[in-house]
């Protein structure tokens, strides 16, 4: 069975029919989760687990929240790409209409911070109005807490963290945005007491707006949150909390507060973040869209060395990287690296023939692999960084010492090698330069900084490359001792290549996984091979699971059609109508 992901790493779009079968598993709620600011709110909440998410659910109705006159695909496109951060409320899918659109979201049973916080107030004024000869004399010596002073200072951290996440970004394609609604009740906690901020859409973005109306803007939210700091710890009688509110107060940045609340929580000794408890019941879950199992893999990604409980991320999450950095919760580190594209380089390569058609053929076979597979943003990604070898004015000895001086840096770390044209025993026939391939593992090896080759050569009789330690995915056209076929719409093996890596497997013996390891092709052309005659070849020498990674999958549009039969068949569907 193909494994569908309910978050694809964008927020999926509803239309009406599967929408309104979601709407038959939940009933409005009057004030405990409606926390959306803007325009006419309505609230509903699913009251068990929505099969395919496999949790609890909100909906989210709000008049349009955009404004000027945006096209409908830059609607859409704001959407989508809704800001994903552990301590932001995800925003997994949605509907929209001509009115009002719809935000789907898992649900946190915690309630909001207003409500918590209430509720202390409320019991301390029942306190105080109580004659002091009847008080208990346990009641008597301290106010009652709904949350301890330690809950109050992480909350306050990890909302700070939001929004410093909105206003600075780590680098990426998002441009900094700002909230324009900070307040207790936009702060919703789970069963761990951890808080996440809620977030619709920007109040405005950085150049979208001119740079004084933004900045002003920011300044709004770093002084809204101040103020909600105060009335979040104002009842603590702690000397370190008024310490703490006296350093805020003096803070101009979101960053300049997280120092503060960060060294009051190493002070005080407190995590910044709280695991929730395997109770045999609930699955693991995604800690930043919340619906996904996370993926085991992504344990070996990158974190701060000091790291005391790394972030479990899905692939949907780390899939639209560039929009949406991953940022862990317990550590300082930038942002988690993606193992697909993320400080990847690429270098193509078209050797030559004595017919100019048929060196077009290998120009035209490397551009095809280039534009449709490696440099694609929900492929592989490699954006920078990316270098064409081929017939010019330039000698091919001279691009290719400039294409490796390029990629010598410690800003990349895997090179995808892409070579078509003619191979022999002498090597790499490129004009009148011939590449040997022991001249070729030398030019890798003397990277330093290179960790991981994934290389596809369409040639005849190609070699496995001795990298050393590198971990190398090798994918070849044939096997050491057969001929490559390049026909008039060229290369069969590139050609296939393209299809497998941008079209959804339809057959029942090799599984639609959301991330393709080196493997998984091998299995797929071991089954399908694309000619009888010959035997595409796959070499690896990798030391993990993590190194097997070749890239992520386009995203399958099946996952509507999961959703929607998940919700047919749900026993849900058979109960009663809420009253």
């Amino acid at each position: 069975m193909d494994e569908h992901l309910a978050f694809n790493g964008k927020a999926g779009k509803l239309d009406e029919r599967v929408f309104s079968k979601l709407k038959l598993l939940c009933r409005p709620v009057k004030a405990r989760q409606d926390t959306a600011q803007q325009g006419n709110a309505t609230t509903l909440v699913s009251q068990d687990d929505v099969p395919f998410y496999n949790t609890r659910l909100v909906l989210r109705t709000v008049e349009k929240p955009w404004t000027g006159d945006l096209s409908k695909e830059e609607i859409e496109n704001n959407l989508e790409q809704i800001i994903l951060h552990y301590a932001i409320v995800p925003q997994v899918a949605y509907y929209i209409n001509k009115q009002t659109v719809s935000f789907v979201a898992p649900y946190f049973g915690g309630g909001t911070l207003d409500e918590v916080i209430q509720k202390e107030r409320d019991k301390t004024a029942t306190i105080e109005t109580e004659i002091p000869s009847e008080r208990k004399p346990e009641i008597a010596l301290e106010r009652p807490q709904t949350l301890e002073w330690k809950d109050k200072l992480r909350i306050l951290y990890q909302i700070c963290r939001a929004i410093e996440y909105l206003h600075q970004p780590p680098k990426c394609e998002r441009k900094p945005v700002s909230h324009g609604n900070i307040c207790m009740q936009n702060v919703l906690l789970d069963e761990q007491k951890n808080a996440r901020l809620l977030f619709l859409a920007p109040k405005s973005v950085e150049g979208g707006v001119g740079e004084e109306q933004f900045q002003e803007d920011k300044n709004k939210d770093v002084q809204t949150f101040k103020e909600m700091a105060q009335e979040a710890l104002q009842q603590s009688r702690k000397k370190a909390a008024s310490d703490i509110l006296a350093h805020i107060q003096r803070a101009v940045t979101m960053t300049d507060i997280k120092k503060e609340l960060e060294s009051g929580l190493r002070g005080e000794d407190i995590n910044w973040w709280t695991p929730s408890q395997d109770d045999g019941k609930k699955k693991d879950k995604c800690e930043i869209c919340c619906v996904n199992k996370p993926e085991k893999t992504f344990d070996k990604l990158t974190h701060d060395r000091f790291c005391v409980s790394k972030i479990q991320i899905c692939v949907g999450c780390l899939w639209n990287w560039r929009y949406n950095p991953v940022k862990c919760h317990s550590c300082d580190e930038e942002k988690i690296r993606s193992p697909v594209g993320d400080r990847w380089g690429a270098i193509f390569i078209a050797g030559t023939d004595k017919k100019e058609d048929i060196t077009k053929r290998f120009e035209d076979d490397i551009e095809k692999l280039k534009d449709r597979v490696i440099t694609k943003a929900i492929l592989m990604g490699v954006k920078d960084n990316v270098v064409t070898v081929k017939k010019s004015t330039t000698t091919y000895g001279e691009q290719l010492e400039k294409a490796f001086s390029k990629i010598d840096t410690p800003e990349i770390t895997t090179i995808v090698l892409v070579y078509s044209g003619h191979h022999g025993d002498e090597g790499f026939q490129l004009d009148a330069h011939t590449l040997k391939d022991s001249e070729l593992e030398q030019k890798f090896n003397c990277l330093k900084h290179v960790t991981k080759v994934i290389v596809f050569l369409d040639c005849c009789h190609p070699k496995m490359l001795n990298l050393g330690k590198k971990a190398i995915l090798q994918f070849n056209a044939v096997t050491s001792k057969q001929k490559a076929i390049c026909g008039p719409t060229g290369s069969q093996f590139v050609n296939d290549i393209v299809k497998v890596l941008t079209n959804p497997w339809e057959c029942k013996c090799c599984k639609n996984t959301p991330l393709i390891r080196d493997y998984d092709m091998h299995k797929y052309f071991n089954n399908h091979p694309y000619n009888s005659s010959i035997e595409p070849s796959q070499l690896s020498n990798t030391d993990g699971d993590h190194d097997h990674i070749l890239t992520f999958r386009l995203v399958d549009p099946g996952w509507l059609k999961a959703l929607e039969k998940s919700l047919d068949i749900s026993p849900l569907q058979s109960k009663p109508d809420f009253e």
